[in-house]
């Protein structure tokens, strides 16, 4: 019997199916034994929870698949019997869901299509990870090329990867761990493999990307990726990455690469400076503050209106908290564990000694920008440093 649909995946039906894909796997490998086994039983039993459950195909699903065909791949399994074995597997599923089912619902076999592709992209994507340096960095060495201002017509004569007339420009930024979390030496290494498995899986190909454990530079070709998927594919990279991410994001023609990335990065480095929570963000979103930020003698006048604010951090934490709380003064005392008097009191503060009163919306959205300018004047601390 099959798998009843969005419930978890009954041990026969693994079974049945790991004993078919052993009776048709190469002899010389089936030699391995029970770890082949093993392994078989743990990927069939992943790519069924894909194929029944209700929830998308994420990329941080696929974890499990990509760690086996990515042993396959190191001791010479060749990427076509994988595929092969994949294949057969889920038209294994569908004949005996078929059996049982005479009218399969349109979104059960959408489901397993999806699943399929995902699938096989995981381990197209393994494979890739452990093949030969020039074919495993080609797309990075387009990245690196378009970025570095490169004609498209050459970049594409030299790495045979076609190149698309318009990109999505992301700059992204995942934060450091934590001392509580400290992470693992080799975590930066996964963290560039979940990110461009799940490029991969979203976008359909091998984006160009420049990534590290801590961001990096994406082009999302601006085909495969809708301009209103955007969010959806920045969720998908939080998704799969053990601490909170961050990306800015710029439209620009192939040949604008370089200053859209500089743009899109400068963009970033504005978000995390005013502190704002991670996710998504477009420059027609914050327009104005990047505008804020520009050097010259607006900015200097706007951000020394909070000089008188010098020596009370709790006050500049306060008016900071408010502000990201759109001047809401319930959720600002919740946010700070504080009573909405004491928030009262500190606004009233602030007022005084900036001579704007925190009562009026105008003077808020002053403060506001005063903030945003102070923000770009001031030395930046250990942490801002350090990024």
């Amino acid at each position: 019997m099959p798998p009843t649909r969005g419930t978890a995946e009954p041990v026969p039906a693994t079974e049945h199916i790991v004993r078919h894909l052993l009776g048709i796997i190469p002899r010389r490998h089936v030699e391995q034994g029970n770890l082949l086994r093993e392994e078989i039983r743990a990927t069939v039993a992943h790519c069924l929870d894909l194929a029944t459950s209700l929830a998308p195909a994420q990329p941080a699903r696929t974890v499990g698949i990509f760690a086996a065909a990515t042993r396959w791949a190191g001791v010479g399994v060749r990427m076509d019997t994988v595929q092969h074995l994949v294949h057969e597997g889920f038209r294994l599923y569908l004949d005996e869901y078929l059996r049982d089912s005479n009218t399969p619902r349109h979104n059960d076999i959408r489901r397993l299509f999806d699943a399929l592709h995902a699938v096989t992209t995981t381990v197209s994507l393994a494979y890739l990870s452990v093949a030969p340096a020039d074919e495993q960095t080609a797309p990075h060495a387009v990245a690196a090329a378009l970025l570095r201002g490169h004609h498209p017509a050459k970049v594409y004569r030299e790495y045979g990867i076609p190149v698309a007339d318009r990109y999505t420009v992301l700059a992204v930024a995942v934060d450091r761990p934590t001392e509580e979390n400290p992470g693992r030496p080799a975590e930066g290494h996964s963290i560039r493999q979940r990110m461009q498995l799940c490029l991969a899986v979203h976008c359909g190909r091998h984006v160009p990307s420049l990534l590290s454990a801590i961001g990096g530079t994406i082009l999302v070709p601006a085909a495969p990726v809708a301009a209103d998927r955007l969010t959806d594919l920045v969720a998908a990279l939080a998704a799969v990455v053990p601490a909170p991410l961050t990306a800015a994001a710029i439209a620009a023609e192939a040949e604008q690469i370089p200053g859209a990335a500089d743009q899109a990065h400068e963009l970033l480095d504005m978000v995390r400076r005013l502190q704002s929570p991670p996710g998504l963000y477009r420059f027609e979103d914050l327009a104005l503050e990047y505008q804020l930020t520009r050097p010259g003698p607006g900015r200097d006048r706007l951000a020394a209106l909070l000089d008188p604010l010098e020596g009370h951090p709790e006050l500049v934490e306060t008016l900071r908290e408010h502000i990201r709380n759109d001047f809401n003064r319930r959720r600002t005392s919740r946010t700070m564990y504080l009573h909405p008097n004491t928030v009262d009191h500190r606004l009233k503060r602030i007022g005084r000694l900036t001579g704007l009163d925190t009562a009026v919306p105008h003077a808020l959205y002053r403060l506001r920008a005063a903030l945003i300018a102070r923000t770009y004047t001031q030395p930046p601390g250990p942490e801002r440093s350090a990024r």
